[in-house]
């Protein structure tokens, strides 16, 4: 099936290079094109003038440097003239137009944010009155404590929570391998295998600056081997007017029921030329209560630092450096068997920028990064520690891994003609990983006393590679903006054969007979191909309809695991990796209508999915588990591939009742079948839906803000992975802010304002109990922020 795609969509990109037949004049008009967001004017803007009478032929021009377009001749008569730009939604307007006059029409084009291709969240505390600022003040108004905390506030988008921090994220159904992560370009996973440590817990909400998510095959730019993507952008390094050598920001904030505060703060200056960022965080948490007054365990310390240093070698070109170190120590996850002792986290990147605007090229870019993580867990604070609470011996069990990664990127943008955008490029990493678990038994209650010990691989010094090319091509096809995208993988993986255990070799795949060490290495070459069409259907409606496949190669924990908890049940036993399962590969569909109009917008969206060669979960019964534990009421399995399906949709609507008051409504919709247990897929979020109040007057001075959420409950369940029903839910939270002055504002507010009792569907479980992990109850929230 691969040859088909990679037919269908080279066959779209060879289309567009054909240049667009050029339109013969029919009359003038004069005018302007500007951003509707910045002011600032758009060239290179297509705008199109065309006669309402019979007969007459439209001409096509475009708008200069400054965003002016002149065209002249005009007959007289009714036109209506249409302005177009890639990225923006388009915009037309009817004028009449008599004998030797000009007519003046001004456009300000509103950047389209497609859904089913992105949703955008910006962040970083500050209280500028520009647009940017105003955008990155989202973050700061959510309160997180963690990054997956965010996508908890979009449509279709979720996270698994485990523990107060780490949560992991969880987009359409699709979760863990499943949805690609990155930040700041740089392909991020996590250390340790029962990720405790989700990718977007290593970067600190206050350094981000934006959260895009692609919700399907759309993010093939981005990188290869995911069937959906994250993409994070910390603080801009050049974000500061030139020639402000000191500038920065401080902000402090405390969480009841948490009890837990924060710490961050910001420096940045630049010169005609350089410009440099410094970025730090300290939080800390301790164990919450829920509603009904249940203590879960919560402590958590997290301490990092970032740095950025650019240097501008000309008008479009730049170099960039950043490095950051975070250290996590001492967090809590009763949704897990063990507790983190610690991370440490180290990153670097170098990366050089061009960018003209103008001719042929209109962009290169070009990064290198690498980064490592050291995680240590263990079983300390767990009913298995001590012989009190439970029914075996004491237990001493740990589990040391670290991962390694290097990789790299390389984008160009062309622009051969004024309706055609062109990006190809190249990207790849290489992940190294190891992990292992020593364990000791006690005996006669004494730890001194010498015990049973062994230490188990569990991941044997796994090694993992991606290195891809893609093509992107984006074309106004008459009133059609069309984006196709076609990309091809070369993906390695395989493990230390030194480091490999027989009992593996033996139990991985007994279908096919033991293996031996060369079966585990494995070569896929796998392409994916996306197309997405928008047109508009009036002036304020727009109609995007979608659709690609994408491939995702089992990971490290799916092809190697030696009898590990896996992150696709939610029931506690050990799983067994198998190095022969084929790549999952999606299949999705998508269609979204859009509205915008001065005072109301409007957003629903619907997709189908079908994955073949799904990566589920069968019994293993011939299998000895390696640490028997009273708790183990199922198992051991292993992993298979399967089929499964989803579909669902959201939507979201806003309306701007009065100047200052702004009422808004969403929803969402999930459902998803595995066909292989022929049970509902694991961790389909229930039906949700939010109604909010903003009142904020023109000058922004101050906001208050009311929202009201709801969830159904969730019967749909995969019983076969220890999946349990849960409980539909009401929350209500409320926030507001206030700009003092000179630099200084104030936040707060109060979460959960009824202290209600409720459980996030997809929490994990926690392991000893049986029940998943419930969400916090009533929070007050306050915080002090200092720009200078």
């Amino acid at each position: 099936m691969d040859r088909y795609v990679v037919f269908a969509c080279i066959s779209f990109i060879v289309f567009a290079l054909i240049p667009a037949a050029a339109a013969q004049p029919s009359g003038a008009v004069t005018g302007r094109v500007t951003n509707g967001e910045t002011g600032r004017p758009l060239p290179s803007v297509n705008v199109i003038v065309e006669s309402t009478g019979d007969g007459a032929q439209p001409r096509g021009t475009s708008t200069g440097p400054q965003g002016r377009f002149d065209v002249d001749g005009l007959a007289p008569g009714r036109y209506v003239v249409r302005a177009r730009f890639i990225g923006f939604a388009s915009r037309s307007r009817e004028v009449e137009v008599s004998a030797a006059e000009s007519v003046g029409v001004r456009f300000a084009l509103a950047p389209r944010t497609v859904g089913l291709d992105a949703v955008e969240v910006t962040a970083a505390p500050t209280v500028s009155e520009t647009a940017e600022q105003l955008r990155k003040a989202d973050i700061q108004e959510a309160n997180p404590r963690d990054g997956g905390e965010l996508l908890r506030t979009m449509s279709g988008v979720s996270a698994v929570r485990r523990g107060p921090v780490g949560l992991d994220p969880v987009v359409r159904g699709l979760r863990s391998r499943q949805v690609g992560v990155y930040v700041d370009g740089m392909r991020t996973f996590p250390a340790g295998p029962a990720r405790m440590d989700s990718p977007l817990s290593h970067t600190g909400p206050s350094t981000m600056q934006s959260i895009e998510v692609a919700k399907g095959p759309y993010a093939l730019t981005w990188g290869g081997g995911q069937l959906s993507a994250i993409r994070v952008e910390t603080n801009d390094l050049f974000n500061v007017a030139r020639g402000e050598r000191l500038s920065g920001q401080l902000q402090t904030g405390y969480d009841s029921n948490f009890g837990s505060y924060d710490v961050t703060g910001t420096v940045s200056g630049r010169s005609d030329a350089f410009a440099y960022r410094v970025d730090g965080a300290y939080r800390t948490g301790n164990d919450y209560e829920t509603g009904d007054g249940t203590s879960v365990p919560a402590d958590f310390l997290n301490r990092e630092l970032r740095a950025k240093v650019g240097y501008k070698l000309g008008d479009n070109q730049r170099l960039t450096a950043g490095g950051g170190y975070q250290r996590q120590d001492d967090v809590d996850y009763p949704g897990r068997l063990l507790n983190a002792q610690f991370f440490k986290t180290g990153r670097a990147r170098l990366g050089y920028e061009y960018a003209s605007g103008t001719g042929l090229v209109r962009s290169v870019e070009a990064k290198a990064y690498g980064y490592q993580t050291l995680h240590t867990m263990n079983n300390e604070g767990k009913v298995t520690y001590a012989s009190e609470n439970f029914p075996g011996p004491p237990l001493r069990v740990a589990v040391n891994a670290d991962i390694t990664t290097l990789g790299g990127r390389v984008v160009t943008q062309l622009a051969p003609s004024q309706d055609l955008r062109i990006k190809v490029g190249a990207d790849g990493y290489r992940a190294h990983r190891d992990a292992e678990r020593p364990f000791q038994v006690v005996k006669n209650g004494d730890p001194t006393t010498p015990g049973f010990y062994e230490s188990k691989q569990i991941w044997p010094g796994v090694v993992t590679a991606d290195a891809g090319v893609f093509a992107q091509a984006t074309r106004l096809l008459g009133p059609v903006e069309a984006t196709g995208t076609v990309r091809a993988d070369m993906v390695w993986a395989g493990a230390d054969e030194e480091q490999v255990t027989d009992v593996y070799l033996d139990i991985a795949k007994p279908g096919n007979g033991a293996l031996d060490a060369d079966a585990l290495d494995r070569r896929e070459f796998n392409v994916s191909g996306a197309l997405m069409l928008t047109a508009p259907l009036s002036e304020a409606w727009t109609l995007s309809a979608g659709g690609g496949t994408a491939v995702r190669s089992a990971s490290a924990l799916e092809r190697y695991a030696d009898r590990f908890p896996s992150n696709k049940a939610q029931t506690s036993a050990e799983f067994i990796g198998n190095p022969r399962l084929d790549p999952e590969r999606s299949w999705q569909a998508d269609l979204e209508l859009e509205a915008r109009y001065d005072r109301v917008s409007f957003t629903a969206g619907g997709f189908a999915r079908r994955i073949s060669n799904y990566i589920t979960l069968q019994d293993a019964p011939d299998v000895e588990p390696m640490l028997p534990l009273p708790i183990f009421a199922e198992g051991p399995f292993r992993y298979a591939n399967g089929t499964a399906t989803f579909y669902g949709g959201e939507m979201s609507a806003s309306v701007a009742v009065l100047r200052s008051l702004t009422a808004s409504v969403s929803g969402s919709y999930l459902w998803g079948k595995n066909l292989e247990t022929d049970q509902p897929a694991l961790g389909v979020a229930p039906l949700s839906g939010d109604i909010g109040v903003r009142y904020e007057p023109p000058q922004g001075r101050f906001y208050i803000e009311g929202t009201l959420g709801g969830v159904t409950e969730q019967d749909r369940v995969a019983s076969i992975l220890g999946e349990t029903p849960t409980e539909g839910y009401v929350t209500l939270d409320l926030r507001g802010g206030l700009a003092v002055g000179r630099g200084i504002s104030v936040e707060g507010g109060v979460t959960n304002l009824t202290d209600a009792d409720y459980v996030n569907h997809l929490n994990a479980k926690n392991p000893y109990s049986g029940t998943p992990i419930p969400e916090t109850g009533r929070i007050f929230f306050a915080g002090v922020n200092y720009a200078f």
